[in-house]
Order: C-alpha cells, then sequence, then structure tokens
C-alpha cells in the first residue's frame, strides 16, 4: 500500500537510489545500508526507505543464491550421461544436457522480475509515494 505526502526533492532522490541500487547486484544493499546510515537523523522517509531497500535486496541476494545453486546442481547432473557413456554421445550431448541449459531461465527470470519490483519501487519514491514492499513493508523496524 502506498500513501502520497510531500517529501523534499532531496528526500525522494535519496529513496529511489536505495530502491533502483537494486540494480547493481552485491553492491546495492550497501548503498541502501549507507544512505540510511547518513540519513537517519536527517530524513525519516529516506532512511525507512532506504533501509526497506538494503533488506529488500539482501533478501534477493540470498533467493538468487539459492536460485543459481539449484540450477547448477541440476545442470552438473545432465553431464553424468556424458561422463558415464562418452562414446555414445561424441556427436552431440543428450536431450536433457539442453533442457539441464534451458532451464537456466528460470534464475534469469526471478532475477529479472526482484530487479523489476525494486525499480518499481523507485519510481514509486521518486513520484512522492510511502513505498513498502509486499512482505518486507511490513516489519516493525521500519516504523
Amino acid at each position: 500500500m502506498t500513501v502520497k505526502h510531500e517529501y523534499s526533492q532531496e528526500e525522494r532522490l535519496l529513496g529511489g537510489l536505495a530502491h533502483a541500487s537494486v540494480v547493481t547486484g552485491a553492491i546495492g544493499p550497501a548503498v541502501g545500508l549507507l544512505i540510511y546510515l547518513t540519513q537517519k537523523e536527517k530524513s525519516a522517509f529516506a532512511a525507512r526507505q532506504s533501509l526497506q531497500a538494503a533488506l529488500y535486496q539482501l533478501v534477493g541476494l540470498g533467493v538468487m543464491i539459492v536460485a543459481w545453486s539449484c540450477w547448477g546442481f541440476f545442470y552438473a547432473l545432465t553431464f553424468i550421461p556424458l561422463i558415464t557413456n562418452a562414446e555414445q554421445y561424441q556427436d552431440a550431448p543428450p536431450p536433457i544436457f539442453w533442457v539441464g541449459l534451458g532451464s537456466m531461465i528460470i534464475p534469469l527470470f526471478i532475477m529479472g522480475l526482484w530487479g523489476l519490483y525494486g525499480l518499481y519501487g523507485a519510481v514509486r519514491v521518486w513520484g512522492g509515494a510511502d513505498f513498502r514492499y509486499v512482505f518486507i513493508g511490513r516489519l516493525k523496524l521500519l516504523d
């Protein structure tokens, strides 16, 4: 749920940057934390938005690690036929290999959605909305 208030351009910019830093990958949570630490005494809005963005991005990193690890494990399993029957697959890998390779789209899709939701938060905050992520925004720590 978003509620529209009047915040300064600087508050909106800092909050928006914290959310938009989702595109920087592992650096994003540090950006959000840095903005939080510099703004917690100056602007409750910028501090709340940046802390929320940092938490969202940390959770996102965990989700990505799990998603890519699961994919890597599944993809490694597709090499078993190649290893056990190398002579049978001289010309082309077995079909399961291509399924494993194609399943890479799942973690890529998750990454894309995660990033787009973070960018959506950035746009909403830049527009002056008090944006909250679906689950993270409900934490008492952010109030």
